[in-house]
């Protein structure tokens, strides 16, 4: 499987998917004109790789800012996760909110509760500078 690279844009997030460490970044800001556009590779990305034997994967989602739309596909991809998850994939996923964003974290703190089998650990953001 190769990596999957989406670089930053001025609405998108940096996203890279390495299945040869087992991680999955997500680090920036996600406001796309297309949501479903942008989210679907990494939605069919993720569902691949997991879907390989004993699959172990790390995911560190790192975004500032998520509209509404992109809310949603996020929720999508944790509930892809989850169920990656009960079917035997090791999953661990970290939510990454600054310390003044009550949005994010409440966002991350309620989708970590719908979960059945995936653990949602929520960090403190380390700004950078």
């Amino acid at each position: 499987m190769k990596q999957l690279k989406l670089a930053a844009t001025a609405r998108t997030p940096l996203v890279i998917l390495d299945p040869s460490a087992g991680t999955l970044v997500m680090d920036g800001e996600s406001y796309p004109e297309d949501v479903n556009g942008f989210y679907q590779p990494i939605m069919d990305a993720v569902a691949a790789f997991c879907a390989q034997p004993k699959a172990r994967l790390t995911v560190d989602i790192k975004l500032i800012y998520f509209n509404s739309s992109s809310a949603r596909a996020l929720s999508d991809l944790c509930d892809l996760l989850d169920a990656q998850a009960g079917d035997g994939a090791s999953i661990q996923l970290t939510w990454f909110c600054d310390d003044d964003d009550d949005i994010t974290r409440e966002f991350a703190e309620d989708l970590a509760l719908d979960m059945v089998h995936l653990r949602i650990a929520i960090a403190k953001l380390q700004k950078d500078g």
